[in-house]
């Protein structure tokens, strides 16, 4: 394979570690279980369903944590054939190559029913065209055109503050509608930051003595935060109903809104004789940037199985309303408490915009009003054919 592509490649994956993004942040406890699950409770409940966030036996918590994921819809951390590659590439044609990392930094506070939070968050989505998915996997190939038309990506770098606010409804009205209990909820964010777009123009190829041609260009359109903040805000609704002693649902819609800046700057990249990328155009935009956030809407369900045993299974639809893309999420995950200081967690998910399964597992450490959490995914890796990983791991006090 002839290596020659590489500076196309060092920008490309420079560009899927920075623009490219999941929806919403994970906890350490909902990456054990594989997804976040609308019937998780407690703190873990911020980044799932804000009306189970309350539903919980202490009054007070207070959690530090980080999360961090990587995935793709194509590459794999095993030796691919040929033959493997051509199908790969086929099943990919019409989205493209599509990579996601997620980020997240921060902690909350929980008195009551009542929680604020604070992160440091990424997000967004990176496309490659069906060429450059091509060029990456199988090489180029001497005076053949690669097409840069087609690859795009939208995503932010900011912070998140948020109140949610979890209550517990009347109990007449609980009574007449025959369930147990009802929480209901919602979390308002205030984001600031930097947003960002990015686009492929043109095409290029490699002659057969070695140079690059052609007008192949990347444009970024972006914000600098130290001058002019990108705002906005998104609101999350859900509820948590337990109908008897076995059987409990959740729902929620996640991530509701937009950032917005009012004045940006357009860079062009360009691949020189000096065989480097090079800025050759930077211009100020006097003009909105609007980036509307990837949102989520969510069902699932949990059942007590043994006192110590809970079984738990949810879909999830995302929509990345930027890029057009949608993504079926469909999980189901244990958790076993038979050690009440050492629960033990895992589950399996399958996502139609990845095209791959995952498997995911974790634990916690509960002594007391300390606990701690750790999660990690994709496990698959074991086998050699997993398309990304996952990892968080969380620390809190309660009582």
């Amino acid at each position: 394979m002839v290596i020659n592509y590489r500076k196309i490649l060092v920008f490309s994956l420079f560009l899927i570690f920075l623009l490219s993004t999941t929806v919403a942040a994970s906890s350490a406890k909902t990456i054990g279980l594989g997804n976040q699950f609308t019937t998780v409770t407690g703190s873990d409940a911020l980044s799932s369903n804000p009306g189970a966030v309350n539903v919980r036996d202490n009054f007070f918590s207070l959690e530090l944590g980080a999360t961090a994921s990587l995935w793709n819809n194509l590459l794999m951390n095993d030796y691919i054939d040929n033959a493997d590659k051509e199908d790969l590439l086929e099943n990919i044609e019409d989205d493209g190559l599509l990579f996601g990392t997620d980020v997240r930094s921060g902690g909350n506070l929980i008195v009551g029913p009542v929680g604020l939070v604070g992160d440091i968050k990424h997000d967004g989505l990176l496309r490659l065209n069906s060429d450059i998915a091509e060029l990456l996997l199988q090489g180029n190939e001497i005076d053949r055109e690669y097409e840069f038309d087609g690859s795009s990506g939208v995503g932010g770098v900011y912070g998140d503050v948020g109140l949610n606010l979890s209550l517990q409804a009347p109990q007449d009205l609980v009574d007449d509608w025959g369930i147990d209990d009802l929480y209901v909820g919602f979390t308002y964010h205030r984001l600031e930051g930097m947003i960002y777009q990015f686009e492929g123009q043109g095409s290029s190829k490699l002659t057969e003595d070695r140079e690059f041609a052609g007008d192949g260009q990347f444009i970024v359109n972006y914000n600098d935060p130290d001058e002019n903040l990108a705002t906005g805000s998104a609101i999350d609704i859900g509820g948590y109903a337990i109908l008897n002693d076995r059987y409990t649902i959740g729902f929620s819609t996640m991530n509701i809104g937009s950032l917005v800046v009012d004045g940006y700057t357009k860079a062009k990249y360009e691949y020189t004789d000096d065989e480097e990328w090079e800025e050759q155009d930077k211009i100020y935009k006097d003009e909105e940037l609007v980036w509307q956030l990837p949102s989520t809407l969510r069902l699932g369900g949990k059942m007590d199985y043994t006192p110590n045993i809970d079984l738990l299974v949810d879909y999830a639809y995302t929509r990345y309303h930027e890029s057009g893309y949608d993504d079926h999420k469909f999980s189901a995950a244990t958790e076993l408490t038979k050690l009440s200081f050492l629960p033990l967690r895992t589950g399996i998910n399958y996502s139609t915009l990845q095209n791959d399964f995952q498997w995911a597992a974790g634990f916690g450490l509960h002594l007391g009003p300390l606990k701690a959490d750790l999660g990690v995914s994709d496990l698959m890796g074991l086998f050699n054919e997993s398309k990304g990983i996952e990892g968080g791991l969380t620390a809190r006090i309660e009582f």
